[in-house]
């Protein structure tokens, strides 16, 4: 695969660049999506189970044809294009085809698209490379996989509660804290009031999730077992904010509008038909359990589990 040339900005390039060839690139996340001028994407629009990224490869040559440009002629090129996946902070040239003979469309294999965790973030590079090694030339690029076009795409997801601060323990690290070698996830609370802003939610609490767990979900984020745990989790998280937050309130004292337990009531209030009065009556009264149900229909762990479907049970 050709060589990427991460280091070079386009103000320091010794050469042209012809970022136009590529203004008809489109991408898009699902196959029957339209095509359109955007370069970002919010994934949280997208059910996983239909994500099948697409490319839309019309490059206009022109610019490279231009007498006196300096570039490359297209017969000297291919196109590429590099997925970086935001969190598991690896990336892999996934396409590359030369420029004369590009198809009109290009999807993502399926088999290479579950290898990205899209769900948490993804960049997307699609750029005009040098297929070889050519003689230096003054105000040229001549080095096997430099790059005289390229265009950027974005994929983040904009949903909620998805963002929240997961480490990855081993045994030896919850056996550090009294707990037992065998856990599986542990929420720890660093703030003992949760009635205000944070700039990150890892200011307030962290998930500290088993080695063996965390590698396991990684590898299988899209898939029904994958999303059933990540909902328990999450329905967890949401159960111990309210329960903590709406606890450590004085009687007469107002939430804070923004704040990590306004935000957290605001989702089940939304969801449940919930009131601010009604869950506080339930941490008065004491029943964590019947809370911890609002906080379950609130990420649709219902649907996640049911998803699961008819699996064996040995």
């Amino acid at each position: 695969m050709p060589r990427w040339q991460r280091t070079e900005t386009r103000v320091v390039r010794p050469f042209p660049t012809a970022e136009s060839c590529l203004v008809g690139v489109k991408f898009k996340l699902t196959r029957d999506a339209e095509f359109d001028d955007r370069t970002s994407f919010d994934v949280s629009e997208v059910e996983l189970d239909r994500l099948q990224p697409e490319f839309r490869l019309q490059v206009d040559p022109s610019p490279l044809r231009a007498q006196g440009s300096g570039l490359p002629a297209p017969s000297d090129l291919d196109l590429v294009i590099r997925l970086a996946d935001a969190r598991l902070h690896r990336s892999e040239v996934v396409f590359k085809e030369a420029v004369e003979s590009l198809p009109e469309t290009w999807h993502v294999p399926t088999d290479v698209s579950k290898e990205f965790s899209w769900k948490f973030g993804a960049d997307v590079t699609v750029a005009l490379v040098l297929r070889s090694e050519r003689s230096p030339q003054p105000g040229q690029p001549f080095m096997r996989g430099q790059w005289v076009a390229r265009k950027d795409f974005s994929v983040r997801s904009k949903a909620e509660p998805r963002a929240f601060p997961v480490e990855r323990w081993t045994a030896d690290d919850f056996a550090r804290q009294g707990l037992p070698r065998d856990s599986v996830y542990w929420i720890q609370f660093i703030a003992d009031d949760l009635n205000r802003r944070f700039d990150d939610p890892g200011e307030a609490f962290r998930v500290c999730l088993r080695a063996d767990v965390y590698d396991a979900l990684v590898q299988a984020q899209d898939t029904p077992q994958g999303r059933a745990l990540f909902s328990t989790i999450v329905a967890e998280i949401l159960t111990e904010v309210l329960w903590r937050g709406l606890q450590s309130l004085d009687a007469s004292e107002e939430i804070e509008r923004g704040g990590l337990l306004h935000s957290a009531l605001a989702r089940v209030e939304k969801a449940t038909n919930a009131t601010q009065d009604s869950l506080r009556r339930l941490v008065e009264d004491g029943e964590l359990s019947s809370l911890r149900t609002f906080a379950q229909a609130t990420v649709g762990m219902q649907r996640a589990l049911a998803k699961l479907g008819n699996m064996n049970i040995q």
